[in-house]
C-alpha cells in the first residue's frame, strides 16, 4: 500500500479517530463493569460496530431484557443506515469486491467522510473509501479495548470503586444525540412524544404495573402510532409514488387514510402482541438481573445481522426504485422519539424520593444537553457531565 495514501486517509479520519477513542473507552468500561468478560467490548466492535446500538445493547443486557426488544431497539436505531445506503449505491457500484466490506462499515461518520472526501489523484477511490471505512472501524475497536481493558488493571489494583457513576456516560451519549436531533429540525414533534410515552411507561415501570423489558418497545410503538395520526396525513399527502412522481391528488386523500390505519393497526397489533406474549426479562437473566453471557453473545450477533440487513437493504433492494412509504416515514420521523425514548429510559432506576440521588443525575443531565449547544463537540460533553456525575454523586452519597 502507498504510504502516502495511507497517510492522507490517516489525515481525513484523524476527527473520527479521537471520536472514536473517547467514546469508545466509557463503552469498553460499562461491558466490563456490568459484569461480562473484557473480549466482548471489542468482539461488539467487530460484529455490531454501532456506537449508539452498542451502549444501548450492554444498557439493556445489564437488566435482562429479552431478546425481542434488543432486537427491534437496533433495527429502529439502524434504519436510518437504510437511507446511507440510498445515497451510496452510485458511489460503491463499479467496487463489487470491496463493496461487501464498504455495506457493512457504513456509519454516521464513515457515510459523511466518503461523501465528501476528496480522494487523491491517482488512486483508486474503491480502495481509498475501503481504508477509510477500515481506520474508523480498527479506531472503534481500539476505544473499546482500551476502556475495556483500563477496568481490568484498576480492578487488578483494587481502584474501580473511583468508577462509580462512569454508567452516566450512556446517558451523556443520549442527551448529546438527542440534543443534536432537536438542534437540526424544526419540528420537535417527534422529541415531545418521546418525552411523553416514556415518561408514562417509566412511571408505571416505578409503580410497579409495567416491567422494564416493555417500556422501549411500548413507547417506540406508541410513539409511532401517535406520530402517524398527527403527522402521517400531510406526510402522505406529500409523498411520491415509486416513480418519484407526486401522487396524483384524486388519490392522496385514499393514500393517507390507508397509510395511517395500517400503520396504527401494525403498531398497535405489535405493541399488544408483545406485552402477551414477552417473557418476563429475570427469565433470560443470570440471577444476577442481567442477561448470561450465552444470551448476551447471541443477542450481539443477532443484533449485528439486524444492523448489516440495515445497511445491505439499499443495495440489494432499493437500487431501482423508492423505499416504501412507511420506511421514508420512519426515517424523517422516528429518529428523535427513539433517542427521546432511549434518554427517558435511562431515568427508570433513579430514585426521585431522595433528592441527593436525583439530583447529580439531573444536573448533569442539563450539563450534557448545555456543554453540546454552545460547543457542539460529543467528546467534551460526554466526558465533561460524566466526570462531574461521578464527583458529584460521591459528594452527596
Amino acid at each position: 500500500m502507498n504510504k502516502n495514501v495511507l497517510a492522507q486517509a490517516i489525515k481525513v479520519t484523524m476527527p473520527v479517530f479521537f471520536g472514536y477513542i473517547s467514546i469508545g473507552i466509557p463503552f469498553g468500561l460499562l461491558v466490563v463493569n456490568a459484569g461480562y468478560p473484557w473480549w466482548l467490548s471489542p468482539l461488539m466492535g467487530l460484529a455490531m460496530f454501532t456506537g449508539a446500538g452498542q451502549f444501548f445493547a450492554i444498557a439493556l443486557f445489564s437488566t435482562g431484557t429479552v431478546l425481542s426488544v434488543i432486537v427491534l431497539a437496533e433495527f429502529l436505531l439502524s434504519i436510518r443506515h437504510i437511507f446511507y445506503g440510498l445515497s451510496l449505491i452510485d458511489r460503491y457500484k463499479n467496487y463489487i469486491r470491496r463493496r461487501p466490506y464498504l455495506m457493512y462499515s457504513i456509519t454516521d461518520e464513515t457515510f459523511a467522510l466518503v461523501t465528501t472526501v476528496d480522494v487523491p489523484s491517482g488512486v483508486d477511490a474503491g480502495k481509498f473509501y475501503n481504508l477509510i471505512s477500515f481506520l474508523d472501524q480498527s479506531y472503534w475497536v481500539v476505544g473499546c479495548l482500551i476502556g475495556a481493558a483500563a477496568y481490568k488493571i484498576l480492578e487488578v489494583y483494587n481502584l474501580t470503586q473511583y468508577l462509580a457513576g462512569v454508567d452516566f456516560a450512556l446517558t451523556a451519549l443520549f442527551v448529546v444525540l438527542a440534543v443534536e436531533q432537536i438542534l437540526i429540525r424544526t419540528d420537535i414533534l417527534g422529541s415531545i412524544i418521546g418525552v411523553v410515552v416514556c415518561g408514562f411507561t417509566v412511571w408505571l415501570f416505578k409503580a410497579g404495573r409495567f416491567d422494564s423489558s416493555g417500556i422501549i418497545w411500548v413507547s417506540i410503538c406508541f410513539g409511532l402510532v401517535m406520530l402517524f395520526l398527527l403527522r402521517g396525513k400531510s406526510f402522505y399527502r406529500n409523498s411520491r409514488n415509486e416513480k418519484g412522481e407526486v401522487v396524483p391528488s384524486e388519490k392522496k386523500e385514499e393514500v393517507s387514510k390507508a397509510g395511517i390505519v395500517l400503520a396504527v393497526v401494525f403498531m398497535s397489533v405489535f405493541a399488544v402482541l408483545f406485552l402477551i406474549f414477552s417473557k418476563p426479562h429475570n427469565l433470560l437473566a443470570d440471577g444476577l438481573g442481567r442477561l448470561s453471557l450465552a444470551d448476551a453473545l447471541a443477542a450481539v450477533f443477532v443484533s449485528g445481522a439486524v444492523v448489516l440487513a440495515t445497511r445491505v437493504l439499499p443495495f440489494a433492494v432499493f437500487a431501482k426504485k423508492n423505499p416504501p412509504l412507511c420506511i421514508r416515514f420512519i426515517e424523517k420521523y422516528a429518529p428523535p422519539l427513539i433517542l427521546m425514548v432511549l434518554l427517558v429510559y435511562c431515568f427508570k432506576d433513579v430514585d426521585f424520593s431522595s433528592a441527593s440521588a436525583c439530583a447529580p443525575y439531573f444536573i448533569c443531565v442539563a450539563v450534557a444537553g448545555v456543554l453540546h449547544v454552545f460547543f457542539r463537540n460529543s467528546m467534551a460533553s460526554i466526558i465533561g457531565s460524566t466526570v462531574l456525575y461521578m464527583v458529584l454523586s460521591r459528594l452527596w452519597s
